[in-house]
């Protein structure tokens, strides 16, 4: 998660160090079995998965007690997996699944066309798989899981990088539903449990924690916080969202892939370097060995291996919005809350993610554990600095968060007394894009093809996204045979897609901060946006579980609608979202005050006919966001007698929907 772990203190490095470091032997889950539906020009079709396999669950147990010892020292995933009664053939090398190989409602009707140099064998000895996928972090250990799941003979391969570039470690509203559809599209059911912190295992919950709130705090150089520059958010979800602690949120999800039949290297090397051509790749690991694969998925980091293969220029470009970014885990960090009052009818700062804002940037504080609310909490902190205001002042991450924050009375109170348990680690132009994704027998995916800033949880989220996408092209792909490069157009079109999305979204936020009237009207319009995007896309999800069987059940999910939504949703959602950006490209511009600019956004929500009345969006003064059972109701009758079809469809039951579809 931090830097390099040879340049940390003895026990920050253990804690950091790769989690299955003990696995000592060839670990070889189920041979699951499914189907894909026919493939589309631009989002492959393949089945929804067999719900019914909610009761399987793998790696329930982990080695950590704590999160202060899962922070100073991390275990080994020593277990490979330990299967529950009637789990037996899931722990056996080589099993079968007993789960019903599904069907494919239509064929393709492209020729197939081989991976090229297939005749050539591998050397003798290297285990063969169909796919590779570089880097068993969260990202890669989904995908593994999925493709696993649906037949694809696939192996997962760690890279160095996987403990050491810091993640995202949020999730909103939405990012709970990217979640649940992978779960049920794929027949993976415990990716669910991301998005339903409940629902995730003891151990990981302990580690972890519940976020009841997403609040922003309102700082300038040298001043108090002013008690009315603060905005709660109590967050509107059935799921429970969660803070995640990667270290053991990803090696549980790792020890799923395997359950569902992923092939892991023994004793989990590191890649060091990937030889051969389409058909025949030999992925080469730090301890001498080799797995041989068909097609690479690479998304092990910045210096990815297929990076190099994609042409001459460079690999990749700066985003251009971009900021410098400081990430570190603490202990010792004062709760908000004692210095700046949340406000009546609110939650403590540390019951959620809170962002302290300030002109050019944020502090994100993500409090993990049981004790979030004690100063012995473990808390992930995340600076994102616009580097034209907030220029680097020393060659020290540390240095320059001290620099900063001593700018800042509450926050140089908040963290006087705070230690440093996971390094800081810090880079100057943090996001970065791929120039191309797709080459002969391989894809570039995730975080060798793009980092994102960690803020409002655009970082998990959109792992969540990719690895949605790509399962389909890649499922389709093995059910047809055609494993050509123009098969994964449509991939790279729709990752171009969110990786803009994602860029637009750091832009209007770092402009947003230079005037608390602006941010208070940019938030709340991120906050819709998010809210009727994880409404939208439950309802595209039901209506499709509601068409089982029904060729192209998944047509209406993998097509770019704007806004970075995929899924059928209500063009005025979009519409807004376009506004809010172009005002504030033209605050950055100096073309519009920013106190102007906020006061346009706030009366575009006041007179949007698709936001309800009752959610006061438009009115700056009401700070406190809290969706009772009450309110609930109240929307849901605004729904049935005022709101546009379109909204309705999202806010009500439909009659397509199937009772046992609804969550």
């Amino acid at each position: 998660m931090a830097g390099s772990s040879a340049s940390l203190p003895a026990a920050a490095a253990t804690a950091e160090a790769n989690p299955a470091a003990a696995n000592s032997s060839w670990l070889d889950g189920a041979e699951a079995v499914g189907a894909a539906e026919s493939a589309l020009p631009d989002e492959p079709e393949e089945p929804s998965g067999t719900p019914t396999d909610a009761a399987r669950s793998h790696g329930s147990a982990l080695p950590h007690d704590t999160a202060r010892a899962s922070e100073t020292a991390r275990s080994a995933d020593a277990t490979a997996i330990t299967p529950r009664p009637g789990d037996a053939a899931a722990a056996q090398p080589g099993a079968q699944a007993t789960a019903p190989r599904a069907t494919s409602s239509a064929t393709s009707s492209a020729s197939p066309t081989p991976l090229a140099a297939a005749a050539t064998a591998p050397s003798p000895g290297i285990p063969r798989h169909k796919v590779a996928v570089l880097g068993a972090h969260l990202g890669g250990a989904m995908l593994a899981a999925i493709l696993a799941r649906a037949g694809v003979d696939v192996v997962l391969v760690d890279s160095r990088h996987d403990s050491e570039i810091p993640a995202g470690e949020t999730t909103v509203p939405y990012t709970a539903e990217v979640f649940e559809l992978l779960a049920r599209r794929y027949g993976v059911p415990e990716l669910a449990a991301l998005g339903h912190f409940g629902q995730l295992p003891e151990q990981v919950r302990r580690t972890s924690g519940l976020k009841s709130s997403i609040g922003f705090v309102y700082a300038r150089p040298g001043a108090r916080v002013r008690p009315h520059q603060v905005l709660q958010f109590n967050v509107p979800s059935e799921h429970g969202e969660s803070h995640l602690y990667r270290p053991d949120v990803d090696a549980w999800v790792h020890r799923v892939a395997v359950g569902h039949g992923a092939r892991v290297p023994r004793n989990r090397p590191a890649l060091s370097e990937v030889r051969g051509e389409a058909g025949d790749f030999t992925v080469e690991l730090a301890d001498g060995t080799a797995v041989a694969a068909e097609f690479v998925v690479d998304m092990s980091g910045p210096d990815a291996p297929m990076l190099t293969r994609l042409g001459p220029g460079p690999a990749l470009r700066p985003l251009r919005h971009s900021s410098r970014v400081l990430t570190a885990h603490l202990r010792g960090v004062r709760p908000l809350e004692r210095r700046v009052d949340p406000g009546a009818g609110s939650t403590p700062w540390t019951g959620g993610t809170t962002q302290v804002v300030f002109p050019g940037g944020w502090i994100q504080l993500v409090p993990f554990g049981a004790e979030r609310t004690g100063e012995e909490a473990l808390t992930s902190v995340s600076v994102s600095l616009d580097t034209k205001l907030w220029p680097q002042g020393s060659a020290s991450a540390e240095e320059d968060f001290h620099h900063l924050v001593a700018q800042f009375p509450d926050l140089a109170w908040q963290f006087a007394a705070a230690t440093v348990v996971r390094p800081w680690t810090s880079a100057e132009g943090w996001q970065y894009a791929a120039t191309a994704t797709t080459g002969p027998g391989f894809v570039v995916l995730d975080r060798s093809a793009v980092r994102c800033d960690f803020t409002l949880s655009r970082d998990v989220t959109l792992t969540a996204e990719l690895v949605h996408a790509a399962a389909a092209h890649l499922i389709a792909a093995h059910e047809d045979g055609d494993w050509s490069e123009a098969r994964f157009s449509g991939l790279a079109s729709l990752q171009a897609s969110l990786i803009e999305h994602s860029e637009r979204l750091l832009g209007t936020a770092l402009t947003a901060t230079t005037d608390f009237r602006l941010w208070n009207a940019f938030s709340r319009v991120w906050l819709l946006h998010s809210m009727f995007a994880a409404l939208s896309l439950k309802r595209a999800r039901n209506d499709a579980l509601a068409s089982a069987g029904v060729p192209g059940q998944w047509r209406e999910l993998g097509r770019h609608r704007g806004a970075g939504l995929w899924f059928p949703v209500y063009a005025g959602f979009v519409a807004l979202f376009d506004d809010a950006d172009r005002l504030l490209r033209q605050v950055a511009d100096q073309r519009l005050a920013p106190g102007d600019a906020a006061e346009r956004i706030f009366g575009q929500l006041r007179r949007a006919s698709f936001v309800p009345p009752l959610f006061a969006f438009g009115d700056p003064t009401d700070r406190y966001y809290n969706f009772t059972p009450l309110k609930r109701i109240k929307v849901l009758l605004w729904a049935k007698r005022r709101a546009p079809y379109a909204v309705r469809r999202v806010l009500t039951p439909g009659a397509t929907v199937l009772p046992s579809v609804e969550r």
